[in-house]
């Protein structure tokens, strides 16, 4: 079956929540944007709260500067019957605290893509490299994947070639809509790729 392929962007919805407080709170963050799995840094009882300065729209998917996927219960659920958690996804339950400081209804957690999958077609991307000896790819401005090197199974992964940057397969997307999820927002592999 032919899938097509988009990374994850900024929603830009200034209706939606927002969440920036993930480096002051958790214990080694940084290794979220690596794929690296951090149920030992992050305990269930993790307190993140919401940006005063975002709108009030509760989304399931919410957004942050952090490029960290925080996800509600019915996200969740979408993820699970699909397979992805446990292997594919580590699901980091945390504590959502809302504007006032009291705990926030739905349980949330970090959905941590573990799998990486080395696909960048570096003929047609357009990237930025690090400078010096290590020639190591920083930022993708234009993805394009080589279809034929991602496995069949990995639906939601991490670029090998950079870890930050997570790719979701369309059916896995389409289920997402399907079940009215809110707050993703892609873009398609070979465009562009901003904010």
């Amino acid at each position: 079956m032919k899938y097509s392929y988009y990374t994850f962007k900024h929603p830009h919805d200034a209706r939606a929540v927002e969440i920036v407080d993930l480096p002051d709170k958790v214990e080694r963050y940084f290794y979220l944007h690596d794929g690296v799995p951090c149920a030992s840094y992050m305990p269930p009882s993790a307190e993140l709260s919401l940006n005063e300065g975002a709108g009030d729209m509760l989304t399931d998917f919410i957004d942050n500067p952090d490029r960290v996927l925080y996800v509600s219960s019915r996200a969740q659920e979408v993820l699970a019957s699909r397979g992805l958690i446990g292997g594919a996804i580590e699901l980091l339950p945390f504590v959502l605290l809302d504007k006032r400081g009291r705990r926030v209804r739905d349980p949330y957690a970090i959905a941590n893509p573990l799998m990486r999958v080395e696909c960048l077609d570096l003929e047609r991307s357009k990237c930025r490299r690090r400078t010096g000896g290590q020639n190591q790819i920083v930022e993708v401005k234009l993805l394009h994947v080589r279809e034929d090197a991602i496995p069949e199974q990995a639906q939601l992964f991490r670029l090998a070639e950079l870890p930050k940057l997570m790719v979701i397969r369309s059916d896995l997307l389409a289920a997402l809509q399907e079940a009215g999820i809110t707050g993703v927002a892609v873009h398609p592999v070979g465009t562009n790729i901003q904010g």
